[in-house]
């Protein structure tokens, strides 16, 4: 559908930073798939879909007689939204030009106004020589569309699915010029702290004092965990339900609950990968890259920690001291792939994976397990128990460790398209886990979305205690075909993977979820757990992950800003105190009655 008149106005920042308003034109904004557009005096307009699917929303068209917008002048995009909806809302900002694209999400909250922005990838000034790592750039001076969507599409269709106003679409701020790099002069761009080399900024660290310093300081401000937490995070000051002695799950007033061996209301809201280092790149394979001499394993993280706290036996302390830093950000638990050693602790809630395709067992040509193969069932057993009867492991103690919710089979599978092989699956995993750790919930295969088919959730729903999804979205709330319709299954689903990200602290990406600015870093992470906590069938969130991945980028390349903290242990506070403000707040969010 075309605008049959539409007037969009962007503020054209100039390089000295004034700003001036531009006509794009009328007639310029053109609907994408179910999207609805009516246009209101004074260059607003409202967008309405009642679905998803696959990308709906609308974009701006070049002005006449043009072949793309120049955008070269400013830093950011954005544009001012109000939410029009009675639930939960979710709506993204991409650009586009001829190599690829870069976008901004955000969610809105029901009447809700807020800005989004898009920090521009300027080519002019992020663009690496070739060869080396840098941010993924655009040409701005040619951009071909710029849209509203929603992407990632996992919702049901309904009435009002998408409903909002849009105004001011503008440019605003200046360019970084301070970021580009003379000719020549990019290689060495990791220095000694695994930063990037070539940028400042407010919390970049240029000596070993400082990293002791911060812990002096971080050590003396740290607050307890929220008032009316019991010993598990849980709820203390709510109903007393049965006490167990293990975590279990329980429907109350409508909506499901973990509950703490204690016999609490648990809502378990964590951070996955909290380790003293993780996904360490090979400096050999570059040793340009790097001002400090190139090593197998370039773990900047353990470097910078043993600095920090003097001593190369850094763990125990460091261990002590990230459980309290969690304690005073709200977070009650240690998400997946979280450190053993600091599991085996006992001292916070935590989640385990037991075996994630494990060998030997029977596999079909695209991957999937062989469910319906005589010896897979029992193979699976096997591999289960071998895992667990590891002595020492972690594994090995979370079997009978109170502060273990319960554990994960696999990630991220490619389930086949014939529903004949899921059930099997489902049971097999469920029987293996019972064996080997009685009592404890089996949290199924961490599902990498929220969209699929009815007959897979419902296997899952039949088998797993907790359902477990992986889902890069800026919210959840109206997962199961809106805020308010009932679900398709009833069973207990724990958001087991989220974050967000943006171009700041010289990292390389955003992430999955890119934002504006640090801000809205913090924002989006209480819209997506707040989101959540509305929801019946939600009883967990789990940001991936603790720190920033490495600047170069890990095994498959990731080289997300999508941390609690940075490769400097340094945290990025307004995420840290957005946590703590919805772990005080969670227990009387998700037990108020809608």
């Amino acid at each position: 559908m075309r605008a049959l008149a539409a007037v969009v106005v962007l503020l054209a920042a100039s390089s000295a930073g004034a700003s001036g308003e531009m006509s794009l034109a009328q007639d310029r904004v053109e609907a994408v798939q179910s999207g609805k557009l009516t246009f209101e005096p004074g260059g607003s307009l409202v967008l309405r879909s009642a679905s998803a699917e696959y990308a709906s929303g609308f974009r701006l068209l070049p002005p006449p007689g043009e072949s793309a917008f120049d955008l070269s002048s400013a830093r950011y995009l954005a544009a001012d939204l109000e939410s029009l909806a009675d639930h939960q809302q979710r709506l993204c900002l991409q650009i586009k030009d001829a190599s690829g694209d870069a976008y901004a999400g955000i969610a809105l909250d029901p009447g809700e106004k807020a800005t989004i922005r898009l920090h521009l990838p300027h080519d002019f000034i992020y663009a690496s020589p070739d060869g080396a790592k840098g941010v993924r750039a655009l040409d701005t001076h040619s951009i071909t569309s710029i849209a509203f969507l929603v992407v990632w599409p996992y919702e049901g269709q309904f009435d009002g699915l998408l409903h909002c106003r849009v105004s001011n679409v503008r440019l605003t701020g200046t360019p970084d010029f301070a970021r580009c790099v003379a000719p020549g002069s990019y290689r060495p761009f990791v220095d000694a702290f695994g930063q990037f080399a070539h940028s400042t900024w407010m919390n970049k660290v240029t000596s070993c004092d400082e990293l002791r310093a911060d812990l002096a300081e971080e050590r003396a401000r740290l607050r307890p965990a929220p008032d009316g937490w019991d010993e598990y995070g849980g709820w203390a000051d709510g109903p007393q339900l049965e006490a167990t002695g293990s975590f279990r799950t329980e429907k109350v007033n409508g909506k499901w609950w973990l509950v703490t061996p204690s016999g609490h209301l648990f809502y378990s809201l964590g951070i996955n990968v909290v380790k003293t280092d993780s996904d360490a790149p090979n400096g050999h394979s570059h040793p340009d890259w790097y001002a400090s001499a190139a090593q197998s394993a370039m773990s900047f993280p353990t470097w910078n920690l043993r600095e920090k706290f003097g001593t190369a036996d850094f763990k125990p302390a460091y261990y002590d001291f990230v459980l309290r830093r969690l304690d005073a950000w709200g977070v009650n638990t240690l998400g997946n792939w979280s450190d053993g050693d600091l599991t085996k602790l006992s001292r916070k809630p935590y989640v385990l994976t037991a075996v994630a395709k494990p060998q030997g067992l029977p596999y079909l040509s695209g991957g999937f397990y062989d469910t319906l193969d005589e010896t897979f069932a029992e193979k699976m057993r096997a591999a289960v128990a071998a895992a667990f009867a590891v002595e020492g492991s972690a594994l090995a103690c979370a079997a009978t460790d109170p502060m273990c919710i319960g554990f994960f089979i696999d990630n991220e599978l490619a389930f086949p398209a014939d529903s004949a092989y899921y059930e099997p699956y489902f049971k097999a995993c469920k029987d293996a886990l019972a064996a080997a750790a009685p009592g404890k919930l089996y949290l199924g295969c961490r599902f990498k979305s929220l969209r699929n088919s009815d007959a897979l959730w419902n296997a899952a729903a039949k088998w797993c205690d907790v359902i477990s999804v992986n889902s890069y979205v800026s919210s959840v709330a109206v997962f199961t075909e809106g805020a308010y319709a009932a679900p398709k299954f009833d069973r207990p689903v724990m958001h087991t993977e989220f974050h967000f990200g943006t171009l700041h602290r010289g990292m390389f990406a955003a992430g999955l979820c890119p934002v504006g600015d640090q801000c809205e870093r913090a924002r989006s992470f209480r819209r997506v757990v707040e989101g959540a906590l509305r929801h019946p069938l939600f009883v967990g969130s789990h940001w991936f992950q603790y720190r920033d991945q490495p600047l170069v980028g890990r095994g498959d390349g990731e080289n997300y800003q999508i941390g609690f903290v940075d490769v400097c242990d340094r945290p990025y506070r307004l995420l840290a105190e957005a946590a703590r403000a919805v772990g005080e707040s969670m227990y009387d969010v998700r037990a108020k009655e809608d």
